[in-house]
């Protein structure tokens, strides 16, 4: 009986300190991160019953902290979209849009699905400016509303991943704007 409880008490001491080499050999990922994309951005905008589209391109920036191992809190900040022309039903009708800023936070509550593989969903609130210009000149309109998406983190390393999201980032008063996002995140 004696040996028995040695040997327990050996075995809890070897896990132990095991357990404590590996933390110290591999530090946890730190909770702060960031990520910068690229997305493909669908503009649609609805006026007297007529529906006009423009599919311009942009930058996003990520600032995130995991504020629990599924759950992060991000702000978010897109610039630098390029003017594209507005179409109805495929035909340019003289007018450009362009997405002049997005600026907001999320929560993103998030899952691993492997050992490199992410999902996620995001809910927050952005605020959006919007230009559509002429050759007569131009007018903007900003307003902030709900924001929403899903997508995946694919792992490189411990502390680098590529991403791929779709978000609704604005969607009120006849104007819908949602994007396709290839990003690059980096933990620090």
């Amino acid at each position: 009986m004696k040996f028995a409880h040695q040997a327990l008490a050996a075995t809890l001491f070897s896990v132990t300190a095991a357990g404590a080499h590996a933390q110290t050999q591999a530090p946890a990922p730190s909770r702060l991160y960031a990520e910068i994309g690229l997305t493909a951005v669908n503009l649609e905008i609805t006026s007297n019953g007529a529906k006009l589209k423009a599919n311009p391109t942009g930058l996003s920036a990520v600032l995130g902290y995991q504020v629990h191992p599924n759950v992060a809190i991000e702000g978010f900040l897109g610039l630098a979209s390029t003017r594209e022309p507005l179409e109805f039903n495929g035909t340019p009708v003289g007018l450009n849009a362009k997405i002049d800023s997005a600026a907001g936070f999320f929560v993103k509550p998030s899952v691993m699905v492997s050992n490199n593989v992410e999902l996620f969903a995001r809910l927050g609130y952005l605020r959006t400016k919007i230009t559509v210009s002429s050759a007569a000149g131009s007018t903007s309109d900003s307003d902030t509303g709900t924001a929403y998406g899903l997508g995946a983190n694919l792992y490189l390393t411990k502390s680098s991943y590529v991403q791929t999201n779709w978000t609704s980032y604005y969607k009120e008063s006849g104007v819908k704007s949602q994007g396709l996002t290839l990003a690059y995140g980096m933990r620090f």
